[in-house]
């Protein structure tokens, strides 16, 4: 794949890791596409954070590495590094892009959109609300369901399972491959958590999120089927989740 030119405004931390980042992926035969059928990120995303658009969050990094056997921490000190000047970095970009695009006898500067993915993320999980409903799993009828109302929104989940032959779902997400894992929120998350909770590994609230205490009850059950604890859910974790029994 060729690459476009970063920005020469890009701050040199960011610059390095969107280099780095660009040559695990290159090496490891990814495209955008798979990337987005491996990892909780859209293609899309994943454009923005390769071309220096967008800081990539820790967990799309930690995905990446895991994707590509590469050890995660240096990457994650210099998305470190990069994060103390993201902010200058990103007003700086949208001055590039200002005089990219200024049109001659100065008619007028296009609007330029400055990404704010954490602050978009922070405000998803300020709205989720914190009603509590309790379902009886049918396999399991001792076993309370704790979820967040219902899953028209942000934050709201049920677990109503189903059986499909030998597998579970629980009416959320019904992937048996995509990656979770730390900080990933939404459907494919509160699918772990409904599907932990037939397991007797309570996760707390079914909300979606995939936090630490979520993170430590998968690695619990990955220990006690003698697969590797890293706390990610690929294909043999959620094999382990989806099976009746």
């Amino acid at each position: 794949m060729r690459w476009k030119m970063l920005p020469g405004s890009l701050d040199p931390d960011w610059r390095q890791l969107v280099v780095r980042l660009r040559e695990l992926k290159d090496h490891a035969g990814l495209s955008l596409q798979s990337l987005q059928a491996k990892t909780p990120f859209s293609g899309s995303s994943w454009e923005r954070y390769l071309n220096g658009k967008a800081l990539p969050p820790e967990s799309a990094i930690e995905a990446l590495a895991h994707l590509t056997g590469a050890d995660p921490a240096p990457l994650l000190a210099l998305r470190a590094a990069a994060g103390s000047t993201a902010e200058s970095g990103a007003a700086a970009l949208a001055a590039d892009g200002a005089e990219e695009t200024e049109p001659e006898h100065g008619a007028g500067v296009p609007e330029t959109p400055v990404v704010a993915l954490s602050l978009a993320a922070g405000a998803l999980l300020l709205s989720a609300v914190a009603s509590v409903v309790l379902i009886v799993d049918p396999w399991h009828p001792n076993v309370p369901v704790g979820s967040r109302g219902s899953p028209d929104g942000p934050g709201k989940y049920t677990c109503t399972y189903t059986r499909r032959g030998d597998l579970t779902f629980a009416g959320n997400s019904t992937t048996s491959s995509r990656l979770v894992m730390r900080n990933t929120t939404g459907p494919d998350a509160a699918e772990v958590q409904c599907l932990l909770l037939r397991h007797q590994l309570s996760p707390g609230d079914v909300d979606g999120y995939y936090g630490p205490l979520t993170e430590k009850r998968v690695k619990s059950l990955q220990r006690r089927d003698h697969v590797a604890a890293d706390g990610i859910v690929g294909e043999q974790t959620w094999a382990l989740l989806r099976r009746v029994g």
